[in-house]
């Protein structure tokens, strides 16, 4: 086990193991703790051990980042015994997979009755940016973190789930004062907040109702957004971290962001990383912290291997370290109803829960496993322990001290046959006491290792996205000869970076193939590990892996005449710039029109490729050069010499909400009208605005193709411009 590092007082402890590729967990007033796997089994841990039994399966799609997500248990549980659960249904009869929530009887420790359906999202196409958090507000309604699923555009579409935070009632309706309730759209009506990428993880402060969201980023920042007011943006995918305010006014600024390495590098230190998974809020009075933690917000990062914490009693956060070197793989970061943190430890399959004890007398708060290897496997035997400094250990062997065994983990290089017994440690320090651990059994058998070998891919094999990938291997050994199928395990692993995502094991084949998908990540350094593990009839394991590396082009994009914007991914950015991609993988290319720069207006004629102002296409094979071709508005001088520059975009749209870009040099009254062709008001809205830049959504609901205008009045005049809706 690696050696954490806690403020004094403060250790993780484990509640047992077992528990395979975790997403989260919750708190049962009965005492009970459910625990969710990837995999779609729902795990309860009772009496401190989980059950061996689950709880529940559900038949889940568990690709990539899918799966079984997320669970919150029913404010009135104790009284109707509900629990709901956020899970991936698998594709069937030619429809995509989808995420579904339900509600499950847990009166008792196997689920009573089936599933009830509350809610169906959208069909999926990217494997990853799922959300899938689940908590009850104070109000009793259920809350329910969503995804984009690698689609920017649909955060700021309230017609789509995606990318946004959910508020219901547990029959699935939306609440009657979520602030689009007003909205013709069933799916608008639920929506709580939306502009948001990956919210994986969200808490809700049980003593103030204050709703903070953790999401993950892209490529610089890592956000924690306030969402206990309801209707706001946070503004993905123009925005990603801090931003000036009065660029986006109807935007939301993070309470906090934290940023990733500099120039995209991968040494994570403490306070940057590269995926927050996980947050929760310090009780006031319900924990035994000491006073200088309750009331903080902590937070725990995926790379980097920390846990942070918030002040926020001066009003601005401030940050401070809190835990460093936690277990590799860590998320799900929450409070449990007796006041104290816990979090889902995937590397060892275990949950873990921080206790504190202001304890001089020496406490052991992990105790040594047993251990089982062949001959020549290295073992080791670990604790951790509470206590006044410096603690002293002695590790003994059949009750006898072994010489030089005096540290909290005991080692053997190589383990032979003679070192089969049963191992401890005492833990001493200068108040005089001792703490003894428990005893673990070291087995050591007579068994030759089997080896594994990856037939195919070979190494240097390389991908292109959207091609199917075959793999197959085999395993031999000394004593059982050849290792037969049922007895073979892969994985497969996603790297972006230094993390990866690690879908569930593939068991009982020697071979296989999968899909590498088109949509998803679109950075190009990522790459697949394939790993494959043979175990023979003792228990021995042997290991083999090979990476598979992506083909890769250039698209360099400009505009003609220079300087203008488009959008990548949904994402801003000024020319020219230069992008690489992975073969196949789907990007998005657009640009707004009309367009001002340097007091001109300029409208979008083409791209260099024919296609539409926003277009979709796969990665080409060759290096690609993309030009936005733009040409000038006769008779705009006027208004740009005014400095009343207007945009529109996304125009033409097939969207139910625009942006009006508009910059001010007072502070002015907006009247914004949709006009159709006969000139019959459709929607109007008012605006009062500071001087600046500023990007405003203009809501209109759903209508009917054709042009429309846009009439903005101010003290000084009337704007005009034309807005194509397309179906």
């Amino acid at each position: 086990m690696k050696a954490q590092v806690y403020p004094a007082g403060f250790a993780q402890q484990s509640l047992g193991n077992g528990l395979l590729v975790q997403t989260a967990s919750a708190f049962a007033p009965d005492g009970r703790i459910f625990v969710t796997e990837q995999t779609g089994r729902i795990r309860i841990i009772k009496n401190g051990a989980p059950l061996a039994t689950p709880f529940a399966t559900l038949t889940v799609d568990a690709t990539g980042e899918r799966g079984l997500l997320g669970i919150a248990i029913d404010p009135d549980y104790l009284t109707n015994k509900f629990i709901y659960v956020y899970h991936t249904v698998p594709a069937a009869g030619g429809a995509a997979p989808y995420n579904r929530v339900v509600k499950l009887n847990a009166t008792n420790d196997v689920v009573s009755g089936s599933p009830v359906v509350l809610l169906n999202l959208e069909p999926l196409g990217a494997a990853i940016h799922n959300g899938g958090a689940m908590h009850f507000g104070l109000d009793k309604k259920l809350y329910i973190a969503v995804g984009e699923n690698a689609k920017p555009s649909t955060a700021q579409d309230l017609t789509n789930y995606g990318g946004k935070l959910l508020r219901i009632n547990t029959d699935g309706s939306p609440v009657a004062d979520n602030p689009f309730i007003a909205n013709a759209n069933e799916k608008a009506k639920r929506a709580w907040a939306y502009g948001l990428r990956n919210p994986f993880t969200f808490a809700v402060d049980r003593e103030t109702g204050k709703i903070f969201v953790n999401d993950v980023g892209q490529a610089l920042w890592e956000e924690i957004n306030d969402a206990t007011v309801g209707g706001r943006n946070f503004g993905w995918p123009t925005t990603e971290g801090k931003f000036t305010q009065a660029t986006y006014p109807n935007f939301t600024n993070p309470v906090y962001a934290y940023g990733h390495p500099a120039n995209g590098g991968t040494t994570y230190t403490d306070g940057n990383g590269c995926a927050i998974v996980g947050g929760a809020f310090i009780s006031t009075s319900n924990t035994n912290y000491p006073a200088e933690y309750r009331g903080k917000y902590l937070y725990q990062e995926n790379c980097g291997n920390w846990i942070n914490m918030l002040d926020l009693s001066s009003g601005t956060a401030v940050r401070s370290p809190f835990a460093t070197a936690i277990t590799n793989n860590s998320l799900g970061l929450t409070m449990g109803l007796d006041g104290l943190l816990y979090f889902s430890a995937r590397h060892h399959q275990a949950l873990y829960k921080i206790v504190y004890n202001n304890t001089s007398v020496p406490t052991i708060t992990n105790q040594p496993a047993n251990v089982s290897v062949a001959v020549g496997e290295p073992a080791s035997f670990s604790v951790t322990a509470l206590g006044a400094p410096p603690l002293t250990y002695q590790w003994q062997k059949n009750n006898v001290n072994i010489p030089g065994a005096t540290s909290a983990t005991y080692s053997i290089a190589k383990a032979a046959l003679t070192d089969n017994g049963s191992y401890k440690v005492i833990v001493s320090n200068n108040t005089g006491s001792t703490a003894t651990s428990n005893a673990a059994t070291l087995t050591v058998i007579s068994n030759s290792l089997p080896a594994a070998e990856i037939l195919t891919p070979t190494a240097g094999t390389t991908y292109v996205a959207g091609t199917t990938l075959n793999f197959s291997g085999k395993g031999t050994d000394p004593e059982d000869g050849a290792i037969p199928a049922a007895s073979m395990t892969w994985q497969i692993h996603f790297h972006h970076d230094v993390h990866h995502h690690d879908e569930p094991p593939r068991t009982g084949i020697a071979s296989g193939s999968f899909v590498i998908p088109q949509e998803g990540e679109t950075s190009d350094n990522v790459w697949y590990r394939i790993i494959l593990t043979v175990t023979d009839s003792e228990g021995g394991t042997g290991k083999d892996s090979v990476d598979i590396l992506p083909k890769k082009s250039t698209i360099t994009l400009t505009t003609n005449p220079a300087g203008l914007e488009f959008t990548v991914d949904g994402q801003p950015y000024s020319s020219p710039l230069t992008i690489t991609s992975v073969e196949g993988i789907l990007r998005t290319f657009g640009t707004t029109s009309p367009q001002v720069i340097d007091d001109a207006e300029y409208e979008f004629e083409s791209w260099s490729n024919g296609g539409e102002i926003t277009q979709t296409f796969a990665t080409p094979t060759d290096d690609l050069q993309l030009i936005a071709n733009f040409s000038t508005v006769v008779g705009a001088e006027e208004d740009a010499a005014r400095s009343k520059s207007l945009v529109l975009y996304p125009n033409p749209t097939r969207e139910e909400v625009i942006n009006i870009k508009i910059s001010l040099k007072q502070p002015e009254n907006l009247s914004i009208q949709l006009v159709n062709f006969l000139s019959q008001e459709i929607v109007s809205a008012k605006e009062s605005l500071p001087p600046g830049e500023h990007n405003i959504p203009f809501h209109f609901g759903k209508r009917s193709e054709g042009i429309y205008s846009v009439i903005i009045k101010t003290s000084a005049g009337t704007l005009i411009r034309k807005l194509v809706i397309t179906e």
